[in-house]
């Protein structure tokens, strides 16, 4: 089935906000608006168990990267696709499909992506993959010194329990875009983050906007909770080698953000956070959630609710999207009916 979905019934309705005669381009909108009805993604999935994503910041070409146990596996490792969405600003149509059309510059960006997914593969379980760019995401000095260098924090029971680690191919001397080619830039053995693990289960490891405080989730206290270690302060190419050396740092059990249930699977973008939980109130297994950064903390949790929640599992979301767009678009894993088989990642519009 040819992955090529074009959403206009439903999709006007959350697109009258973004309408507008603008003479000087003149198009119908100003802004595109990512579909606000549930959409698997088709051709990306498989019928074994895809989920547990993430997505560089790219605008319109996305590379996904999430744990699959296609190919028969018993275990889960991360596998590479690509996506590409466009929105008609004279249509107002939306589509989304997996043969991206970027040029030779954005396949050369995204190429070392492949070799982080060699480099992070076991023959144990990898999940909650987090990557970085380091121009795009990281840095951000508009010279792309750094260009296609990355930085990925994930999870791996390789050694019995779900340890946190992390790999990279930064350069210490960059040379931008035209001194080297990114096949050179491969991505180091990975290295366990002691400070974020224990004897328990530790995954899921998300950065604050300021890149000052991890979250992640663990069991260490029993039920799976949202934790937070709060960070020294450390230069964005200084994050693969000082996570790997620090000691004492804090880390508390959010309050706010856990309960009795099992909460797991915190993403961050900008001042929101989103997760899910097995908690009371809910639709059926678990539910997406998300919360607010008010400037002191995070607001309380709110389901998502049953357009995007329904009685099966909802699970590990996240979050992306660029200013061209009215909302934001989270990308999530359920093994709703419906679905390739087992865990199929989908995708929504939810609001900034």
């Amino acid at each position: 089935m040819k992955l090529t979905v074009l959403l206009s019934i439903g999709v006007a309705i959350c697109l009258v906000a973004c309408e507008r005669n603008n003479s000087l381009s003149g198009y119908r909108f100003d802004r595109g608006t990512f579909p606000e009805i549930v959409t698997n993604l088709g051709d990306v999935n498989s019928v074994e168990d895809d989920y547990n994503s993430t997505v560089p910041a790219f605008g319109d070409v996305m590379p996904l990267v999430f744990s699959s146990k296609r190919g028969g596996r018993s275990d889960f490792n991360f596998v590479r696709e690509s996506i590409n969405y466009s929105f008609d600003r004279s249509s107002g149509k939306f589509s989304v499909d997996n043969k991206p059309y970027g040029g030779l510059d954005i396949l050369q960006e995204q190429a070392p992506i492949g070799l982080a997914v060699n480099a992070a593969n076991s023959s144990a379980n990898e999940l909650g993959p987090y990557m970085l760019s380091y121009d795009r995401d990281l840095i951000k000095d508009g010279y792309n010194r750094h260009y296609a260098e990355y930085f990925m924090l994930f999870a791996s029971d390789r050694t019995g329990n779900l340890d946190i680690y992390l790999t990279h191919n930064f350069q210490q001397n960059p040379t931008g875009t035209s001194g080297s080619s990114s096949t050179n830039k491969p991505f180091v053995e990975p290295i366990r983050v002691p400070f974020l693990n224990s004897s328990a289960d530790d995954a899921y490891p998300t950065f604050d906007k300021d890149f000052r405080t991890i979250y992640f989730t663990s069991n260490r206290a029993g039920s799976f909770d949202v934790y937070k270690a709060s960070l020294p302060v450390l230069k964005p190419t200084e994050l693969h080698t000082g996570l790997s050396v620090l000691t004492d740092v804090p880390i508390e059990r959010v309050a706010g953000l856990s309960s009795g249930a099992d909460d797991k699977c915190p993403f961050i973008l900008n001042d929101m956070l989103v997760f899910t939980s097995n908690r009371a109130g809910g639709f059926g297994g678990y539910d997406l959630y998300y919360s607010k950064w008010n400037g002191d903390g995070w607001s309380e949790p709110v389901n998502f609710g049953p357009s995007i929640n329904t009685a099966s599992d909802e699970y590990r979301p996240i979050l992306t999207g660029t200013d061209s767009y009215t909302n934001q678009l989270m990308i999530f894993s359920s093994n709703r009916p419906g679905g390739k088989g087992g865990f199929d990642l989908y995708m929504v519009g939810v609001a900034k």
